[in-house]
């Protein structure tokens, strides 16, 4: 784990985010949240994070729009999508915009960990 790591995890749902930040917050004490996309991007553009892990579907502003302005501020910036199966329109467009690393929910902590690990050790060219 690196802790000197910071990432950006934006999620709308109260319940999966609770739970996720108590676990993340371990390891990575760098961490910023967000609820929606408009708070997710105004967090990045604010600390500039590392890692961005977040929600496809959310009010205000959709996961994958939130990407799309992230990518033209930091091309390089690798992001982790969680997905539900049934958005797979939505995974489609995401690989348009480079993004790698995708983790169904319900999140296995595990897997979210490997492709957290992964894109630290790939540096800023995940």
């Amino acid at each position: 784990m690196s802790e000197n790591c910071s990432i950006l995890y934006v999620e709308d749902e109260k319940h999966i985010r609770d739970e996720l930040v108590e676990i993340l917050e371990l390891d990575y004490p760098k961490l910023y949240v967000a609820t929606n996309g408009e708070e997710g991007l105004k967090l990045f553009r604010e600390h500039r994070p590392d890692i961005v892990v977040s929600d496809m579907q959310m009010p205000k502003m959709d996961g994958l729009t939130m990407c799309r302005h992230i990518k033209e501020i930091d091309s390089q910036v690798p992001i982790i999508v969680t997905t539900a199966f049934n958005e797979q329109r939505m995974v489609s467009e995401a690989k348009s915009l480079d993004i790698r690393y995708y983790v169904t929910k319900p999140i296995d902590i595990g897997e979210l960990y490997e492709a957290i690990e992964d894109a630290i050790s790939r540096g800023r060219d995940a």
